[in-house]
Parts: C-alpha cells; sequence; structure tokens
C-alpha cells in the first residue's frame, strides 16, 4: 500500500444546477454576480463537522474577479476539513443517454494540485452515496486558467444509480496546507452524449450470491462427505506481499543491493509456507530492474516461495512515472535469458489513486498503457501473464475492464476493508465488511466473463488486509487493531472463503516487513526478530491446514445480520457467525478444517460429522485474545496461540468455539 496514499478529509466546496436537460447553463450563481451579503454567498450551504462551518473561508470576493464584478473565495485553514454544497434539491436529475460538461475558470495564491470531482447521490433522503462519475487532479496557477470536463452516461455513471449530481471543488489535497482557491464563471450543460455504446451496468448482472455453505440455526452443526469433493482448494490465497526489494525499512535488501535479512527472521518467512507473494516497483531500484530481478529471484528461493507464484511489479509505487513498454519487454527478456520462472506481471502499482504528479492523469491513460505493455510482453514471452490494477471507481474499474479486454490476463483488486475499527463493533468489521468485499469480488468476476468471452480471466488479490485511521488520525501502520485479533479474526473470515469458494487465482496481502513503532501492518520485525506477531500465527497455521480438495459443508451457524450500522445496510451482507472451511489431502488421510467465531462474545457449540472418513484422532490449536487494543507483536506467544482438544470419534467431533477465536483441526485417518 502506497503510504502517501491515506486517505484525508480535506476542504471541499458543493455546488448544483436547477434540473434541466437543455444545453443552457444551469448553475445557480455560478459567475457569483449575485450581490448578497451571505456568507456563503446565496444558494450555498456549509457541510460537513460543524467545527469546520466558518462563513469566512467562504466568500464572495470582488478583488480579481474573472469576468464581472465578483468570484467566489475558497479558504483552506491549515489543519482543517470544512466544505459547503449547494441545496440538496437543486442537484442535476441525470437522465439516460446523456452526457455532462462542466467549465469553469481557477487560480490559487499557492500554484500546484487542487481537486475537481463530480459527486453523486443515489437519493438524498436518505442520504445513499453513489459512484462518482469523474475525479480529476488540477494544476492551478496564480492567473486564471479555464478548465472543462464532460461525463458521458453509460461510461462515466449510470442515471439509474448516480440520479443526483454536484461539483465539488477542492482547494488542496494537503489536509495540513493552508491555501486559497478562487472559482469564476461556473457553468454546467447537461444534453445528449455524443458517444456511443455504453458499459455494462454492474447492478444489472446476474451472477451466483455469495455461498456461504451453511444456513441459519442455533449451533455450528455439519456434515461433510470424504467421498465428493466440492472443488480444488484455492491454496495460493495464503500469501503475504513484500513492500519492494528496498522496502521503507531497508528490508530485505539496502540501496547498495546487499540483503539485509538476519538469519532469524528469513527461517521465521520460511516457516509461513507461502504459497505466492507479490513485489512491487522493481523497476524503480538504484542498480536498474535485471539486478532487482536477480534479487528477488535470491530472496523467493531463500524463503521458500515459487518463483513462478511470484508477481512481479515495475513501476514506482504511486504511480507517478511509467516505464516504456520496452522496458517491460527487456524484463521478461532477461527472465527468459536467467531462467527464471517469473511470469506474472502487476502493470503499475494503485494507479487510481491519481497524485498530483501521475503518470496516469486519466483511466485511458493507463488502459492505453495496459495495452502496449501487454503486447510488448507477450511478443517476448507468450506464457507472460498480464495484470491491471482496478478499483470500484466506475473510471477505474469497470471502463478499465472493457477498454482493456483481451489485453489483461487477471485484475488485482486490492480488495483492503477500509474501516473504523476505533469505532466500530467487531462483527461488522469482521464479519459484514467481508461479506461487502467478497459480494464485491463476485461481480468483478461477473465483469470479466462479460467482457472477455472465451478468455481465462481471474483476479489476483495482490494486496488486501485491514485499514483504518487511529482516533487522531494516525496511518494504518500505526492502529494496532488492523492487525491484533480484530485483523487476525477479519482476515481469518476473508481466508475461508478465498481458499473455499473459488473466486480468486491467488491473495498476497499486507505487508511481510515493518518497523516496531508501525504494528499495524507487518508479519514479522527485524527489529525484534526472536518475536511473532499475532498476523504470523495465523499465517502459519492456515498454510498448514488447507489441504488439496474442498469439502462441502452441509448444515446449520449461527447467523450474523448487520444492524444499525451507517456502512452496510441493515439486513444485507449477512452470513455465519462461524465460517468454516474443510478440506481433505491429496492423499485422502487427512482432513483439515478451519473456523473462524466472528462473534466477540458469544461461544457456539459446534458438531462436525464426516462419512467416508475414518479418525484416528485429532490435533486443534486456537488462536485468540481478549483484549482489542493489544500490541500485535507477541510477548509470550502461548497467550495468543493455545492447544485445543475437541472430542473426536471415528465419525465426527464435537467443541465449543470460543468467541474471537481461529480454530484450526488437524484429523488423521486410520
Amino acid at each position: 500500500m502506497n503510504r502517501l496514499l491515506w486517505p484525508c478529509l480535506v476542504a471541499a466546496l458543493l455546488l448544483s444546477p436547477l434540473v434541466a436537460l437543455a444545453a443552457d447553463n444551469l448553475i445557480v450563481n455560478g459567475d457569483f454576480e449575485l450581490d448578497a451579503p451571505d456568507s456563503p454567498p446565496a444558494g450555498w450551504s456549509m457541510w460537513g463537522a460543524d467545527q469546520y462551518k466558518v462563513p469566512a473561508n467562504y466568500t464572495r470576493d470582488t478583488t480579481n474577479p474573472h469576468s464581472g464584478q465578483a468570484c467566489f473565495r475558497l479558504y483552506h485553514p491549515a489543519n482543517t476539513s470544512g466544505y459547503i454544497v449547494s441545496a440538496p434539491d437543486k442537484a442535476v436529475l441525470a437522465k439516460p443517454g446523456m452526457m455532462v460538461t462542466v467549465s469553469f475558470w481557477a487560480r490559487t495564491d499557492q500554484p500546484g494540485p487542487s481537486s475537481f470531482l463530480f459527486t453523486s447521490y443515489e437519493s438524498m433522503n436518505p442520504f445513499r452515496d453513489a459512484p462518482s462519475p469523474g475525479r480529476y487532479v488540477i494544476n492551478v496557477g496564480q492567473e486564471w486558467q479555464q478548465f472543462t470536463f464532460t461525463v458521458y452516461e453509460g461510461w462515466d455513471y449510470f442515471a439509474e444509480r448516480s440520479k443526483l449530481i454536484m461539483l465539488t471543488f477542492i482547494p488542496t489535497p494537503d489536509q495540513k496546507l493552508e491555501k486559497t482557491l478562487w472559482i469564476d464563471d461556473v457553468s454546467l450543460t447537461q444534453e445528449p452524449t455524443t458517444k456511443p455504446g455504453r458499459m455494462v451496468d454492474e447492478r444489472s448482472l446476474q451472477y451466483e450470491p455469495l455461498q456461504h455453505r451453511l444456513t441459519p440455526g442455533a449451533a455450528l452443526n455439519f456434515a461433510v462427505d470424504a467421498t465428493r469433493p466440492l472443488r480444488p482448494a484455492t491454496r495460493e490465497v495464503g500469501g503475504i506481499s513484500f513492500h519492494r526489494v528496498v522496502g521503507w525499512t531497508g528490508e530485505p535488501y539496502n540501496k547498495q543491493g546487499e540483503y539485509t535479512l538476519n538469519k532469524q527472521v528469513e527461517e521465521a518467512i520460511a516457516a509461513l509456507n507461502l504459497p505466492m507473494t507479490r513485489v512491487y516497483a522493481v523497476g524503480d531500484e538504484p542498480f536498474g530492474v535485471e539486478a532487482a530481478i536477480d534479487r528477488v529471484a535470491e530472496l523467493v528461493g531463500k524463503v521458500g516461495i515459487p518463483q513462478d507464484k511470484t508477481v512481479l511489479e515495475l513501476e514506482t509505487q504511486g504511480a507517478t512515472t511509467k516505464l516504456a513498454p520496452e522496458v517491460w519487454a527487456q524484463a521478461a527478456r532477461y527472465v527468459k535469458q536467467k531462467g527464471y520462472k517469473f511470469h506474472y506481471w502487476e502493470i503499475s502499482n494503485e494507479p487510481y489513486i491519481r497524485l498530483a504528479n501521475s503518470a496516469f492523469p486519466t483511466s485511458e491513460d493507463y488502459a492505453a498503457h495496459v495495452i502496449e505493455c501487454a503486447r510488448a510482453l507477450r511478443a517476448v514471452d507468450p506464457r507472460a501473464q498480464i495484470g491491471m490494477g482496478i478499483t470500484e471507481d466506475q473510471r477505474w474499474g469497470n471502463y478499465l475492464l472493457k477498454r482493456a479486454a483481451g489485453s489483461y490476463d487477471f485484475v488485482a483488486g486490492h480488495y483492503y476493508a477500509v474501516s473504523d475499527v476505533m469505532n466500530r463493533k467487531f462483527e461488522p468489521v469482521v464479519l459484514g465488511e467481508n461479506y461487502k468485499t467478497l459480494d464485491r469480488i463476485l461481480q468483478v468476476n461477473a465483469l470479466l466473463k462479460e467482457y472477455n468471452p472465451g478468455r481465462s480471466v481471474y483476479q489476483f488479490d495482490t494486496e488486501w488486509g485491514m485499514i483504518s485511521s487511529g482516533l487522531k488520525g494516525e496511518e494504518a501502520d500505526y492502529v494496532d487493531r488492523n492487525a491484533n485479533i480484530t485483523g487476525v479474526l477479519h482476515r481469518a473470515v476473508r481466508l475461508i472463503y478465498y481458499a473455499r469458494e473459488g473466486m480468486l487465482r491467488g491473495a498476497s496481502s499486507w505487508q511481510m516487513l515493518n518497523r516496531l513503532n508501525a504494528q499495524g501492518f507487518g508479519i514479522v520485525f527485524q527489529q525484534a526478530p526472536e518475536k511473532r506477531s499475532m498476523l504470523y500465527w495465523l499465517y502459519y497455521y492456515f498454510n498448514r491446514h488447507v489441504g488439496e480438495q474442498v469439502l462441502k459443508t452441509d448444515g446449520t451457524a449461527p447467523f450474523y445480520t448487520v444492524q444499525d450500522d451507517s456502512r452496510l445496510a441493515n439486513g444485507s451482507y449477512s452470513g455465519p457467525l462461524t465460517p468454516a472451511l474443510v478440506t481433505l489431502s491429496k492423499d485422502r488421510k487427512t482432513m483439515y478444517a478451519v473456523i473462524a467465531n466472528g462473534s466477540w462474545d458469544q461461544t457456539v457449540p459446534c458438531e462436525m460429522t464426516w462419512k467416508g472418513f475414518r479418525a484416528a484422532g485429532s490435533e486443534a490449536y486456537q488462536l485468540s485474545s481478549d483484549n482489542l487494543d493489544a500490541k500485535p507483536l507477541l510477548d509470550d506467544d502461548q497467550a495468543f496461540v493455545s492447544l485445543f482438544d475437541p472430542k473426536t470419534t471415528e465419525g465426527g467431533l464435537t467443541c465449543d468455539v470460543p468467541p474471537h477465536s481461529v480454530t484450526f483441526i488437524r484429523i488423521e485417518a486410520k
């Protein structure tokens, strides 16, 4: 995860036109010539947190307008995040088959990036967000400059979802910066589109809903049939991503290209039995792309990760620069020359973030780059698998899937759970957020099939995990709940579904190495090589408890249903409190079970029965911690990892599954 990109609130301005379809300027007081003493100007309202509702920050200014007698001054004091909106009943009512064009003039006291975006709602009462039709970084100078943007219904937005459209101006993306932005002569027109065709409306897609394999009941009570496997288990989901060759911690290599992992840390990583990994910015190291590839090969060899399950990304971590397609092709040539088995290439890291100096100002720029790099890579290595970064944003998800179809083999969604773990309840974070994200993954799979008929296109989740800021705005690296028992249960639930349901080809979560003061993301810590983290033990046991074949779980479990949670619609994204994964080894002599209890306070009785398998006995471990604010790095492993002894017979087992725990059971056949 790009360390510069944690979400922040910034001062913003929302303005809105009258509902109309004619190609007239629909902005109310867009020239700010209406002479009134109001601050903000007439027709505008302050929005957001009460402490930032300062009328003096949003005023009509007559000192240097672009035209006429006045313009609009947006003042962003340092360390603030207020914004204003027009009255909700003035929003544009989107219509099918239309295009919206916005033009405005802007200047600033501090040249540099500001932002403009379309803001959409599905409804205003109640407020229900909708995808933005477009977001843009605008580089504003001290002299007046015109900006124009057009968005097309069916391509940038769908009228049925983004029903109400407003405009947003952000003086600075840097919340800490004091800055003033002036705007003037804002116009908006809505008229019939000139762009033929349209994308698939995601909400119209038909796809099988998320399968929980259990139905609601009072206890976890299910049966498996060892003679009738459901599908192959996706064992490659238990991966962990490295940051880059020269990571921000100076590991696993320093800037001189010297290997810096001590033996204890190296052995700890090897003991995780990682099925895959991903390294990014491989072409942005001081010793060059070929030497960096050599070091990735050395690293994965030392820790036992297969080269042919390692994803390489070459470009700068913030997507601020891009490499020519020939550089990607030369990397593939070098891999072949050296006899390496790398063949997964992820084109750029999170290009949709779009920093002010982004190499990809628009999704079209990125799509063109993917197409060119794919052509160059395949010319060198027909086995090359090309990956494209996507997100839920319409232009950086749906549009990319359609535009670059035929060029990508996999997409990397980076399905982080962006959730306020400090203020939300345990269950919606570890269960509801997962069920919501898993549904989105299935929706993307449906889009992939729609846009790539006859091709085998798939997903690699090359970065994922909990990502919540702290009570004082701390970045996720410094929020312990992202990686203690809350993060462990969240990841355990996700891993169960990833391995069981076959929705991805593989997954590699964030991140292997970090510093002791940043435990919210981090599996091992070179500053404490003898210690293990809670997340370490999750992956250690998970990768030892996934067999070759998934067995169907027929039975019941207590269900979690969303209630009174603003991020998740009530009653939606419900599922088992105790999702379970049962797999069988290749030789059918060992059965494995992984059970996560996502309830904070409910112990769940469990009875598991089987046929086609005679058990000789079982061995089990549990992970749990009763402290929501415990440090993720453990001083005493036994306080987190404990032996567990279910009552096992030839035909089944019984136990109680404690709250907020992950249970791993290995059952050996006679």
